[in-house]
């Protein structure tokens, strides 16, 4: 174990835990344990291919001006080479309603899939990117590809977010998003499982025939 030099690390005056107070905490091996993260529809095209569609919850705003979002994609998935050989991909904010089709589209992979078909999800014509929105989605974010970092098991993709389209039925009086008529779905990593609104409302894989309350 690493020793700490407190003088050199923490000049000022700290209160450090002592062995005791540590009782109550346990240290578990590094993994992905941060939560909650939003779930999202990731929408993209290539060249000469169909329109596909992603589940993805590794995601994030990553700067604000100018707006970017971060997606991490395992470079097995058929989305990455989409987004790799097109340069930009649709970012759909699915609410609860949308639940089994969220499920779905993170297994079952759009090589051999019309997943547009599968789910019944709409596809609507985005104005600055290639790839199609998901009609059903209240939120919309049309995003251009600007950095591409290979990581490890996954590939983070950093998209300029170019054009948002809003459903009104979630704007406020004043034409401001209104959070609490979203209704968005979350998910945690341990357990796997999604919630939205401080309820669990399934659990990953629940489309395969696991599905239960």
């Amino acid at each position: 174990m690493v020793s700490i030099n407190k003088n050199i690390l923490y000049p000022l005056e700290f209160e450090f835990l002592s062995k005791e107070d540590y009782m109550n905490k346990k240290e578990i091996e590094p993994t992905v344990l941060f939560f909650p993260n939003p779930v999202v529809l990731v929408t993209s095209q290539g060249v000469e291919s169909k329109p596909n569609i992603i589940t993805i919850a590794w995601t994030g705003v990553v700067n604000s001006r100018p707006p970017m979002i971060g997606i991490s994609i395992q470079p097995i998935r058929h989305s990455h080479g989409l987004i790799r050989q097109s340069g930009e991909f649709g970012v759909n904010i699915p609410n609860r309603d949308l639940l089994r089709a969220i499920d779905y589209c993170g297994f079952v992979s759009g090589k051999n899939t019309d997943k547009f078909a599968a789910t019944g999800l709409t596809p609507v014509l985005a104005r600055k990117i290639r790839a199609p929105l998901i009609k059903e989605c209240p939120v919309n974010l049309e995003c251009v590809l600007r950095h591409f970092i290979t990581l490890g098991m996954h590939d983070l993709f950093i998209g300029e977010i170019v054009s948002i389209y809003v459903d009104e039925q979630v704007l406020d009086d004043k034409g401001k998003l209104d959070s609490s008529l979203l209704n968005p779905v979350v998910y945690f990593s341990q357990p796997t499982d999604y919630w939205s609104k401080g309820e669990r409302v399934g659990i990953r894989g629940f489309t395969k025939g696991e599905y239960r309350r």
